[in-house]
């Protein structure tokens, strides 16, 4: 019998135990985590707390736009997964309701970069207070020792994954923006 790697099994065979407490539980809680924070329900309930009557995916572009500072048009929509026309337009909403502004680029003048005005910092401000809203109503129930210790090990879990990608190396966004 030959030996599979760790993580690994034969095809045609059943695969390791899922669900909770099997061995790839952490792997079933991370994908169903993401899964649901990508839904739109999920962004509509946050957008709710955070009292900010904006569209979703207007939102993701402004709190984007906020943590990079003035970035391109081709920039954000590869970093949001839309095409051109779609970021552009989104932009221009968003420009449209006072929240950005568009410039030309400093180094290359054909191209347009927006950025957060105060009135989108404001906004972007309530969403993470929104956030912090959500959060506390998860942790509601959670020791303070429970929510160190989750605090801990997310961090951990992240820095392990955010590793992974590291080569040292600006991803292609990075060496894009503007």
């Amino acid at each position: 019998m030959n030996a599979m790697p760790a993580g690994q099994h034969q095809p045609g065979t059943p695969g390791p135990q899922r669900g909770p407490g099997g061995p790839d539980d952490y792997y079933d809680v991370w994908l169903d985590m993401l899964g649901r924070t990508a839904r739109p329900q999920f962004r509509a309930a946050l957008l709710s707390r955070a009292g900010v009557a904006l569209d979703s995916d207007l939102a993701a572009y402004l709190v984007l736009l906020e943590l990079r500072g003035p970035t391109g048009v081709l920039e954000l929509a590869e970093l949001l997964d839309q095409n051109h026309p779609k970021a552009s337009r989104s932009l221009a909403r968003l420009e449209q309701l006072g929240l950005v502004t568009r410039a030309e680029a400093a180094h290359d003048r054909r191209i347009k970069t927006a950025a957060v005005t105060p009135a989108g910092h404001r906004v972007v401000e309530a969403i993470n207070e929104g956030r912090r809203k959500l959060l506390d109503d998860a942790f509601a129930d959670w020791t303070q020792r429970d929510r160190a210790q989750f605090a801990r090990l997310s961090r951990r879990f992240a820095d392990a994954i955010f590793a992974l990608t590291a080569d040292g190396q600006p991803d292609s966004a990075d060496s894009r923006r503007s």
